[in-house]
């Protein structure tokens, strides 16, 4: 088998074995329960996964409620607030804390996402959504 053959098939194995792993997805009952998204950019990656997160109890973008923190999975913050397009949570870079932005999971754009899974408060906005 030449090499490139060998590529070909190792990504299309690994490629089932994400897929397989996705179609099993238990519940979600805490945010480290949200696996790793996959990195996509192909259409039909994220219409694949996008249903398996919803049906895992990740909450849809429509029922998202302006100004309400949500606690999910982000690879900075377990807590955020939705500001009606995107989340907001307190990011400390080089200690400086600022406010940054994501997505939805819904609207993919190649970074990091929020998955929300349920309602919070300020007091675990305040607890959680700092991630030093």
């Amino acid at each position: 088998m030449e090499l490139d053959d060998l590529n070909k098939q190792l990504k299309e194995e690994r490629k089932n074995h994400i897929r397989e792993y996705w179609e099993r997805l238990p519940k979600f009952e805490h945010p480290d329960d949200v696996p790793e998204l996959p990195r996509v950019g192909e259409k039909e990656w994220m219409e694949f996964y996008i249903p398996k997160l919803l049906a895992a109890g990740a909450i849809p973008k429509k029922d998202l409620v302006i100004d309400q923190v949500y606690i999910g999975e982000h690879r900075r913050a377990t807590a955020a607030r939705w500001n009606g397009k995107e989340f907001v949570y307190n990011r400390t870079k080089f200690n400086w804390t600022y406010e940054d932005t994501c997505n939805h999971f819904e609207d993919d754009d190649g970074y990091a996402l929020f998955v929300p899974i349920r309602l919070g408060t300020e007091e675990e906005y305040k607890k959680n959504g700092l991630i030093v």
